[in-house]
């Protein structure tokens, strides 16, 4: 079966044109759906299809026409290729509802497999004695053209959220999720879920589970509800195994290997990939790629001990060819329209929840999002996430930067948000405007992605007004809420600029040129040396975040201006790393950052 092309026809694959920026999609709200990933009902699907390639469609109003969706300018984008026409036009799929589902399988001989989850309600007294509020079953179903069979249920139990199921190479259908654990509580040392795997060898007739069942640690004093490892995504691996990534509360995804098809699975450990608290997608590209989605963010810190909603205000991506050992891009796909506004009083919120296909032109297609008018399709050009430079001068305003600020009390997960940085025009440069960072009332801080780099240079043109007291100028690896000062105390690097050293009111070149390999960077400016810097903390992907926070600690309204911000990456790609490292990396989270909660 051919699911992939070799990478060794990667450069015939890829288009010589320039790379487009992520473009946003919108969907109509189609109302809230307590099954779905998201809570939300989308009004786009995915089929999978044998050879690893996909279709696009309405799964309310499935149709052969193309599905055609609209940016943000109002400019439609046709996603192709859309349902095969003899699926579309049966009227016994369509009634049957098969195809009422976010992502559904085709096989070569036209079967159509489908899994859903269906809430099953218990009494007061049944709750009480079960150990849960309902159940969430699986259920399994397939059909054709012609006929369509009834619905199996293959598991019992609490599945919280379906994120993705396969027909695996070998023809084994598997299917992972997470089980909420009756009586369990949101506790450590493992929180109230694991993960199983459900799989079936003759077309779904009959199903088994693992005996595998997959955990992930978690620790008091987290920023949220300690659920334990759930939300699984997987893919094949060239070596014959099966890789896993699950959502934990544990700083990073936690991961398993499969080496005998799906049957057993490695303890789940540590990953190279920091998150907040989310699930993650794998998709294997049709040019060979592995590309992974997911929330490469810290989790915002409680306020006065009480919960603070966040961690999901950026979506990443990121993309490796060579199955999983190095990664280029780390780049942001979604940074949350809804920002910069107070949360809603109730419910989810953010970037989460990626579910990715590509078209029949390569871009890859992106469903993610929570709460209204948050999950929308996002299309991404490949040679975007590769690209080894990126700017900004403010032409698109603040769109690439989050500069949001948490204040008042918190309560049950909500807190107030405002907009912190503002832009003003530019000193001596009329008609452009520039990014002020200063500390009206508290600092201001300023947060810009760029792609990711062992070795690269970042490089901003920036003005001092007179009376001003500095900014720090810090690099990271993942998002950290422009309010959580983590960002600072955890930055692998930092310079701070002050008119001792600069002259005010006068425009300078700062650069930070950094070498991981050597574990040092170099602080020009205006291209003479200043000082060098050891690595503070270390990462395991680069670096690919740039923050820029007031280092006033009294009011500061001068602050500092920026005009004009570059990366140049000379060295894209996060290395191979060992299991050893993988552990000691995160033994190092758990002794530095968790006590910070």
């Amino acid at each position: 079966m051919n699911r992939f092309l070799p990478c060794a026809t990667l450069a015939l694959c890829l288009a010589c044109s320039a790379a487009e920026p992520p473009r946003m999609l919108f969907l109509e709200d189609a109302g809230h759906d307590p099954t779905a990933p998201s809570g939300t009902r989308s009004g786009f699907a995915i089929l999978r299809r044998e050879d690893g390639s996909f279709c696009f469609y309405n799964p309310y109003a499935p149709s052969a026409e193309p599905l055609s969706l609209p940016d943000r300018k109002g400019v439609k984008h046709t996603l192709q290729p859309a349902l095969p026409e003899n699926l579309a036009k049966s009227k016994v799929l369509i009634d049957s509802c098969i195809l009422n589902n976010t992502q559904t399988l085709l096989s070569a001989d036209g079967t159509v497999r489908s899994i859903t989850v269906k809430a099953e309600k218990h009494s007061k007294e049944d709750a009480v004695r079960i150990g849960l509020p309902m159940y969430l079953d699986v259920w399994y179903r397939q059909g054709n053209a012609l006929a369509v069979s009834e619905p199996v249920r293959t598991w019992r139990g609490y599945n919280g959220s379906q994120m993705e199921y396969q027909r695996l190479a070998s023809g084994r259908l598997l299917v992972p999720h997470g089980s909420f654990l009756p009586h369990a509580k949101a506790v450590p040392p493992t929180g109230r879920h694991e993960t199983v795997i459900e799989y079936s060898d003759d077309g779904g007739m009959s199903w088994q589970l693992s005996a595998s069942k997959l955990t992930s640690p978690c620790y008091e004093g987290y920023n949220g509800s300690n659920e334990g490892a759930c939300e699984p995504c997987f893919e094949e691996i060239r070596d014959g195994s099966i890789w896993m990534l699950m959502r934990s509360q544990a700083g990073c995804l936690y991961e398993s290997i499969s080496k005998d098809n799906g049957t057993t699975w490695s303890q789940a450990a540590p990953s190279r990939f920091r998150t907040s608290t989310g699930p993650a997608n794998l998709l294997r590209h049709r040019d060979g790629r592995l590309v992974l989605t997911w929330n490469n963010c810290e989790l915002p810190p409680k306020h006065d001990g009480m919960g603070v909603y966040g961690g999901r205000d950026a979506l990443h991506i990121a993309i490796s060819d060579d199955d999983g050992r190095t990664w280029q891009g780390f780049r942001e796909i979604y940074l949350d329209h809804r920002r910069n506004d107070n949360p809603a009083a109730s419910g989810d919120r953010g970037t989460a929840y990626p579910l990715a296909a590509f078209t029949d032109e390569g871009k890859i297609v992106v469903l993610a999002g929570q709460g209204k008018g948050g999950r929308n399709p996002i299309l991404v050009d490949p040679d975007w996430i590769t690209a080894t430079s990126a700017e900004t001068e403010f032409r698109d305003g603040l769109a690439q930067w989050a500069v949001y600020q948490h204040t008042g009390p918190a309560k049950r997960w909500w807190r107030a948000r405002r907009i912190g940085c503002a832009l003003i025009e530019t000193p001596d440069g009329p008609g452009t405007r520039s990014l002020h960072v200063r500390n009206p009332d508290e600092p201001d801080t300023a947060v810009w992605n760029f792609p990711n780099g062992w070795r690269g240079e970042l490089t901003a043109r920036i003005r001092l007004p007179a009376g001003s007291q500095g900014a720090i100028f810090s690099l990271n690896d993942r998002f950290f809420d422009p309010s959580n000062t983590l960002g600072e105390d955890l930055a692998m690097f930092q310079a701070r600029v002050t008119t001792e050293s600069l002259k005010p009111d006068t425009w300078h070149t700062l650069s930070l040129r950094w070498d991981l390999s050597r574990g040092e960077c170099e602080q020009r400016m205006d291209d003479q040396l200043m000082a060098t810097y050891k690595l503070r903390h270390r990462t395991l992907n680069g670096l690919s975040y740039l923050r820029i926070r007031s280092a006033a600690g009294k009011p500061d309204p001068h602050g500092v201006i920026i005009r004009h911000v570059k990366a140049a990456i000379s060295d894209p790609k996060a290395p191979a790393i060992t299991r050893e490292e993988l552990d000691a990396h995160q033994r190092d989270y758990v002794k530095i950052i968790v006590p910070r909660w």
